[in-house]
């Protein structure tokens, strides 16, 4: 699929006129820089004091990953002009078989962090594996700047349109509750799948696992199964 054909792909649950000036393509080598601090600060609020005093760690890791991730463009930047403002990470269980781990639990394994994430109850967010007709959103970010305004959105439905392009019937992604970003998903189709409990050292978190149909037979079996 060319960078032409996924540029402005339309939108079946909204409405995103007015960033006309805002492209999408697959990662380049030249992009990993920005893509790593994008991922190094959401991973950031994901695992809070985890990581803060692991930096360059956490940075070093998340370029060695997204070295194996430009075979099979599933990761997609962002742009306002030449400028990387956001970010989307894509898997389905072939490209896990090809890149390995995702973004989360390649930080997670080099800071040595896997037995106190699965103690907090956040391991499902970590090795979650899609199943044969899904397509799965590890990560998307936003530059701060550039929060707010719909481009979050697109970023979403770009997704949809490469897992589309994936054949793939369902799109999930995990969300923590609290964020607040849960009535965006929804007005593009999602709807809660699953719920669990993250156990931190001063209070208890609720992260969702948020699921959409993307083909006609995803669309139909969550008819039937109403």
């Amino acid at each position: 699929m060319t960078f032409n054909e996924l540029k402005r792909p339309p939108d079946p649950f909204g409405d995103d006129e007015g960033i006309l000036d805002i492209q999408c393509r697959p990662a380049l080598p030249k992009d990993h820089e920005q893509i790593a601090l994008l991922a190094a600060g959401l991973l950031d609020r994901v695992f809070g004091d985890s990581i803060g005093h692991h930096g360059s760690q956490v940075h070093e890791a998340i370029l060695h990953n997204l070295q194996m991730r430009l075979r099979n463009d599933c990761t997609w930047v962002m742009l306002e002009g030449e400028t990387v403002i956001g970010m989307i990470d894509l898997e389905t269980a072939e490209t896990r078989r090809l890149n390995g781990v995702s973004i989360p639990r390649a930080v997670a394994d080099s800071l040595g962090l896997l037995e106190k994430v699965e103690h907090a109850g956040l391991l499902p967010l970590l090795v979650h594996e899609p199943a044969p007709d899904e397509a799965h959103q590890p990560l998307v970010a936003l530059l701060p700047g550039s929060r707010g305004e719909g481009r979050g959105t697109l970023l979403l439905m770009h997704g949809v349109f490469w897992a589309k392009a994936q054949g793939k019937n369902w799109m999930t992604a995990w969300i923590r509750m609290d964020d607040g970003y849960f009535p965006v998903y929804k007005r593009r189709g999602y709807y809660i799948e699953k719920e669990v409990e993250a156990h931190g050292d001063e209070k208890t978190e609720k992260w969702l696992l948020l699921k959409r149909p993307i083909s006609s037979m995803g669309y139909k079996s969550l008819r039937d199964n109403k």
